[in-house]
Order: C-alpha cells, then structure tokens, then sequence
C-alpha cells in the first residue's frame, strides 16, 4: 500500500468508527416519514450520486456499483476496493401558511470489493435502506378545552447490510446477485396535552414497526461493442416479493406527564395495546424491476439511463394511515473526462458528472402520489497515477406539493465519498 494510500486509509478507518453513532440520528425531517417504511433511500455511491442516481448499466473497474450485482465483474482481478460515504442535506419544509427549515449529515455508507477470479468478484456493504424523522407541534384554541397542545414525532431507521457477487459466464455477459439482510425500526408518537388544566390527563398513542429478515436481488448486464473504444451496455435489475419477519405494536395510554425518553407517560394508564406478527398482519419487500442502458467510451464518456418500478401497490401496511401505489423512478446521468492521461492538467483528469432523476414515489396521501424531481451535478478528483479518488456531489431537488393539504419539501443534499484503491493481489517480483 502506498504512503498515500496509507495515509487515507487510517483516515477513512478512524471516521468510519468515529461516526458510527450517527447511525442512530435521524436521515430525514420529512412529515411523509411517518408512512409506510419511511423514506426510501436511494442506492448508488459515489460515482452514481452526482449523474442523478443511476447505475443499473454502469460499469467501472474505479468504483464500486450497487446498483446491479453484475457491474462487479467490472472489477479488475488485482484490485481491492474500500468506499465509504457521508451525507449532508438540507430540507425546507413549507404549507399555505408555514414554513421550517432542518439540516443534518450523517455516515451514508461503506462498502469493500475484491476480486474471486479472473471470472467473478464480490462486495461487502452496509448502508440506510429507509428511515424516519419529524418532530411537529401545534396549539389549538378551543372555547370549551382551552389551549390544546397536539404533537407527533418519529423517528428510525432500516438499516441494509449485504454480501453481493458477480460472474461473467461470457465475454460479454455478467450476472450477478446480493443476499441482505435488513432490520431495524420504526417508531412514532402522537399525543395531546391540555395546557390550561393542570390536572387533566394527557393521551398518546405509540406505534412501532420492527423487521429483521433477509431478501435476494439479481441483476444482468451485456455489453455490446461498437469497437476497441467504444460499446453499449445494457442491465436488468429483479428482486422479487419477499415476506419480512418481524411485528407491529400499538400503545394507546393515558397519564398526567409525557414521558420524552422513550416511554409514553409517566404513570401510565394503558388504554390499549396491540402487538402482531407480520405473519398475521404481513409486511412485504415488493417485487421489483429495473432497466438500463449506457453508450460508454473508454475513459472518455459515459451516458445513461434507468428505469426503475417497484410494485408497493400490492403490499398492505401494519397501520391505518398508509395508502400506496406502485414507485416508479426514471434517471439520467453523464460523465466525462477531458483527457484521461494528461499529466500536466489536473483539470483535464477529473470525472465531470451531470444528471436528473423524477420520481413517483409509493405514498398516497390525500389522493395525490407523491412526486419528486432532481438535478445533480459533481466530480471526481482521481489522486496521481492512482484509480483511488474523492468524489463530490450535489442534488437539489423538490418533493411534494402546498396543495390539498400537504407539504412541500425543496431539498439540497452533498455526498462526499473515498473510494480507495490498491493492488493487493498482485505477485512480488525480486530480481
């Protein structure tokens, strides 16, 4: 490993523990959290982040994809792969009459890649697969109760980690698959307070999802050459509808104080508790689908674009309140280099990155589905004579809607990510 190298390395390694923590902290501010599993996170690292989220027909022997299993192939047979993420966003939360505004960053994720033949690598990783976060309050004048103090707050998350793989059976052909595992949960709390009658009582309701299973997704990608430079690639992605284990519960209590640590009251007085297996009330992972395509030139240019559907229409939730229909996401993404090999212009070697991304997503709230569209744009800054690099992106986007009730979110999120590369497979030469 290479002083440099080393030296990133320990970096890399003592923010990895040193923000372990923040896995604990919330990764969104969104009221739409409160429903389903949360807020979805995207897959993508580094590379995919600043070309609006796209991955399903990228290949690269520089970076790691998660996006399809089959892109590991790509991966040059001496090589080991260490990539790690952070995620600071911003989100500005408004209605017909307020407004709010939150931040945070957090560790996004980290992954290792390394080759298990001349025909096949694999990778490790661990990463959010969704999450929850929203803290609101509001006072109500009443005639006959008074001041009344509604609030309702969550927060959570789902956590991913994974072992993928991927072969290449032909020249031209790669497939591949990850086995996951997920666990994690969900809670919120709803109460109300009467701030004008020091006696009277207060009532909550709490509710808490908790998973903890494993589910498989499959992908393929088939090159087709154009020339010594140049090609097409195209990819699929499958996985298909898979039950999860774990329950539901709810807590419906009453008491004199609220209890902020995690219990409902102090002194509680249960009304009603509930608590039921999935296998009871079932809560699914539902099929999903992709497509993509990429015209690529070798370090040069690569251009592309996915399709993404996931069936969350078919699936039921433990609660009430949530209303879904099938998520449908499109992306597109470029990226280009100047001139690869110039090694007296630093500029010419960086990876320029452009990309969008519109997404229906699988909430219906208010017989609207909720949309979000995005714009992003970034780079990779290789370091000399090595494939290790830093990369930065940028995303600003807007979900939702100021109509029929609802809210809307304009977002802006920066990723920055280390991929480390060395050869560590490679035989020692000694003359």
């Amino acid at each position: 490993m290479g002083k440099v190298n080393r030296i990133l390395f320990i970096i890399l390694t003592s923010l990895v523990f040193s923000v372990s923590g923040v896995w604990a902290q919330k990764y969104t501010f969104s009221p739409y959290s409160r429903y389903g599993i949360g807020d979805i996170e995207n897959r993508g690292y580094g590379r995919s982040t600043g070309m609006g989220g796209t991955g399903i027909a990228l290949r690269s022997n520089e970076h790691l994809n998660d996006f399809n299993p089959a892109s590991y192939t790509a991966m040059d047979s001496t090589s080991f792969f260490f990539e790690a993420g952070l995620k600071g966003f911003y989100q500005g939360l408004s209605t017909t009459t307020d407004k709010a505004d939150f931040s945070d960053i957090n560790f996004e994720y980290f992954a290792i890649g390394f080759p298990i033949a001349k025909w096949g690598a694999a990778t490790i990783g661990i990463r959010p697969q969704s999450g929850t976060g929203y803290d609101f309050s509001t006072i109500i004048n009443d005639d006959l109760l008074g001041r009344t103090s509604q609030s309702a707050n969550g927060s959570g998350s789902i956590t991913r980690a994974y072992f993928g793989i991927g072969v290449q059976p032909f020249k031209f052909l790669s497939v591949g698959l990850h086995f996951s595992y997920m666990w994690g949960n969900l809670t919120s709390l709803n109460t109300i307070e009467y701030l004008d009658h020091s006696q009277a009582i207060s009532y909550g309701r709490r509710q808490n999802i908790h998973v903890n299973d494993i589910f498989l997704d499959f992908g393929l990608q088939a090159v087709l050459p154009l020339n010594e430079k140049s090609n097409f690639t195209f990819g699929v992605t499958f996985s298909p509808k898979t039950p999860l284990n774990g329950y539901a519960e709810e807590l419906i209590a009453r008491g004199s104080s609220i209890e902020k640590e995690g219990e409902l009251f102090v002194d509680a007085d249960t009304l009603t508790y509930n608590k039921a297996d999935f296998k009871k009330n079932a809560l699914d992972i539902p099929l999903q689908y992709g497509f993509g395509i990429s015209y690529n030139i070798k370090n040069k240019l690569s251009v592309t674009a996915d399709y993404m559907n996931s069936a969350w229409g078919d699936i039921s939730f433990p609660d009430e309140f949530t209303s879904t229909t099938n998520r449908t996401r499109y992306g597109f993404g470029v990226e280009y280099i100047p001139n690869n090999r110039n090694p007296k212009t630093y500029l010419s070697r960086i990876r320029y990155r452009l990309g969008a991304h519109y997404l229906n997503d699988y909430l219906i709230i208010n017989n609207y589905q909720l949309e979000d569209f995005g714009m992003s744009f970034g780079g990779g800054f290789p370091l000399k004579r090595s494939k290790t690099s830093v990369n930065l992106s940028f995303e600003y986007g807007r979900r939702g809607t100021i109509k029929y009730g609802l809210v809307k979110e304009n977002y802006f999120r920066i990723y920055l990510n280390l991929t480390l590369h060395e050869f560590w497979f490679m035989k020692q030469r000694f003359e």
